[in-house]
């Protein structure tokens, strides 16, 4: 049985928050603690999620919001080792990780995560199936830039609309509609390309299938 791994961002997913709905409802499930939700410091995260990885006794897939999203391909970037154990990656709503520092929240003057790890963020496809899940009105990351992370990183996209940041301000709690694109990447051979998928999330939500021609270039307006 797969084993679900919950990654959250930045404030650690309140009670209201669709993963805190997701935990409960999957049987074999676990949120990823870290230290300080408030302080996303990428490598202090990516460090504590590899470790529970590591845990795990059985193949896991990854769910993951916002600065989780950006611990997790980093982790997998990082030690791709972690393959072996990752069976798949669902990316909702990824923050922009120009808006990062090596230490936090980006401050005037710093330098981002990507900038600092241009190989991490770019440049290379992800080692397990990916889905990321987009906003086209996302205050996090431009609908534009995530296009070209999930052509970088060869994630299929699904395009929610107006979705906000896809969190508790979005309205995003109780999520039924989430659920079989997690059996879409666990189903059969997860190393296999995907299928197309004929069922959209909701009525706005589109799959697309994205060229893998672009260059990676994120936006520096938040």
């Amino acid at each position: 049985m797969m084993k679900r791994l919950i990654v959250p961002g930045v404030g650690g997913s309140e009670a209201q928050h669709w993963q805190s709905w997701l935990q409960h409802v999957l049987p074999d499930s676990e949120r990823v603690e870290q230290q300080n939700w408030h302080q996303p410091v990428l490598q202090q995260w990516v460090a504590q999620l590899t470790k529970v990885v590591q845990q795990q006794n059985k193949p896991v897939q990854i769910v993951a919001h916002s600065f989780g999203c950006l611990t997790s391909v980093a982790a997998l970037k990082q030690h791709p080792e972690l393959a072996d154990q990752v069976d798949s990656l669902i990316l909702v709503a990824p923050a922009n990780p120009e808006r990062f520092s090596a230490t936090g929240l980006r401050q005037s003057g710093q330098a981002s995560i990507a900038q600092l790890l241009p190989n991490t963020f770019a440049g290379s496809t992800l080692p397990v199936p990916s889905l990321l899940i987009a906003s086209q009105t996302d205050p996090w990351l431009d609908f534009e830039a995530a296009k070209i992370l999930a052509s970088q990183w060869q994630s299929r996209l699904v395009d929610l609309g107006n979705a906000g940041h896809i969190n508790v301000a979005a309205r995003f709690g109780t999520w039924p509609q989430l659920l079989p694109y997690l059996d879409l990447l666990t189903a059969g051979s997860a190393r296999s390309p995907l299928a197309p998928v004929r069922q959209p999330l909701n009525r706005s939500a589109r799959m697309r299938d994205l060229p893998t021609t672009q260059h990676f270039r994120f936006s520096h307006s938040f």
